[in-house]
This record gives structure tokens, sequence and C-alpha cells, in this order.
């Protein structure tokens, strides 16, 4: 396998650094929508 060049791996980093910035609506701000989204995401993976 060849190795990425050092342009790949900038492209790497940018998009990696990207993908760790949550989606602003991603963001909880309470306690009451963080269990409710916790419960949310636990039923959609039970359903999958």
């Amino acid at each position: 396998m060849e190795k990425p060049t050092t342009e790949q791996l900038d492209e790497l980093k940018r998009l990696n650094a990207i993908a760790r910035v949550p989606d602003e609506s991603e963001i909880v701000t309470s306690k009451e929508e963080a269990e409710t989204r916790i419960r949310d995401l636990k039923d959609k993976a039970r359903m999958e």
C-alpha cells in the first residue's frame, strides 16, 4: 500500500478537525434535554 502524500495527510487532518466540532443542533443545554436525547438514541439503537 502506498504512503499518503503530504497533501492527503493535510486534507485528512483538516477533515478530522471539522468532524470533531459538534453540530450546533446536537448540543443539549439542559439535563432534561440530554435525558430525552439519550432515551431517543437508545430507542433508535434498539429498533435497528
